[in-house]
């Protein structure tokens, strides 16, 4: 079966004013318009102060369209942790650095496009975890720091991605919400493939991802 999403990282820098649009656009479909979150939002985009020369993107295309993505944050700069999340969880003031890891945000998967593109019968969402694991191992990150709600929480759970919880919280909204460390090597990447039914799609993905 031929790859159906192809996977880029591109540090803030790299960003072309095109893709920069489009990914802050359907940033602000998904946090503002359908989770209805609290973020920024200006001439229908959605980018704060996290956007900028620390962070690298993970996009997730499919034929040219931009499906789905994720930021990531070396935990040694300024995160939404030790900036915004910190008040939500009790003795947290920023991320660990003892050991290399980063921060995780603003991940998200636009369904509709996923659906128009014929391709919601693949895990396009595992898919997008072995990215996010894979930029980790590249960089030789031990794992990813979250926040993440009950939901997204439940989705990496039913992806057997065995997450460590460190501490529940709740949101500005009383919402129950999760700090979590997500590991990154082999072993997840594995537990993660061999339950799905798509497995050999998973794993023909993967060899694509080495090349990240």
């Amino acid at each position: 079966m031929s790859s159906a999403v192809d996977f880029f990282l591109r540090d803030y820098d790299q960003l072309s004013v095109e893709q920069a649009n489009e990914l802050y656009r359907l940033r602000r479909k998904t946090f503002r318009d359908r989770l209805d979150w609290e973020v920024e939002c200006i001439d229908g985009m959605e980018k704060d102060l996290f956007d900028n020369k620390n962070t690298t993107y993970l996009l997730g295309m499919h034929n040219g369209q931009l499906l789905c993505g994720a930021r990531f944050i070396d935990s040694t700069q300024p995160t939404m942790m030790s900036e915004i999340f910190h008040k939500y969880f009790s003795g947290v003031c920023r991320l660990p650095t003892d050991i290399p890891s980063c921060e995780i945000t603003r991940l998200f998967l636009d369904k509709e496009r996923r659906d128009a593109a014929k391709l919601e019968g693949l895990p396009a969402s595992k898919a997008l975890f072995l990215a996010m694991i894979m930029f980790c191992m590249k960089k030789k990150y031990s794992g990813m720091y979250a926040v993440v709600s009950r939901g997204m929480y439940a989705i990496f759970r039913h992806a057997n991605w065995k997450t460590e919880v460190i501490q529940k919280g709740l949101s500005e909204k009383g919402e129950v919400i999760y700090y979590i460390f997500m590991p990154a090597n082999s072993s997840v990447i594995e537990d993660i493939i061999i339950k799905d039914k798509h497995s050999d799609w998973l794993r023909e993905k993967l060899q694509h991802l080495r090349h990240l």
